[in-house]
């Protein structure tokens, strides 16, 4: 098991603008459909818990968090850290369908 107790931001950030980079550049996608909406999601105080099995499931909305991320290219909306948990399923499904191409 590693012994990494930290996660430095800008190489984060870093590293997720060379993935878009190649998703772009390399791989031409520029836009990928929502083909799905909605998705499982294991309530925070027990996503981190291994050790247990969730006792409930939430559903999480993709169309959702889509326009709370959209949001933030407004100057309207000032961002909060919180709105990452929803940059998270778009990620994921991203990441999901774009090594089907």
């Amino acid at each position: 098991m590693s012994n990494i107790k930290s996660i430095n931001l800008r190489e984060l950030q870093q590293a997720t603008n060379r993935l878009f980079d190649h998703i772009i550049k390399t791989r031409g996608v520029e836009s990928i459909e929502l083909r799905q909406n909605f998705y499982w999601s294991t309530p925070t105080e027990q996503f981190y818990d291994v050790k247990n099995d969730p006792k409930q499931l939430d559903v999480g909305s993709l169309y959702d968090d889509w326009e709370f991320v959209q949001s933030l290219t407004r100057d309207e909306t000032e961002p909060v850290a919180f709105q990452l948990t929803e940059v998270a399923p778009l990620l994921r499904y991203i990441g999901e369908v774009v090594k089907e191409t």
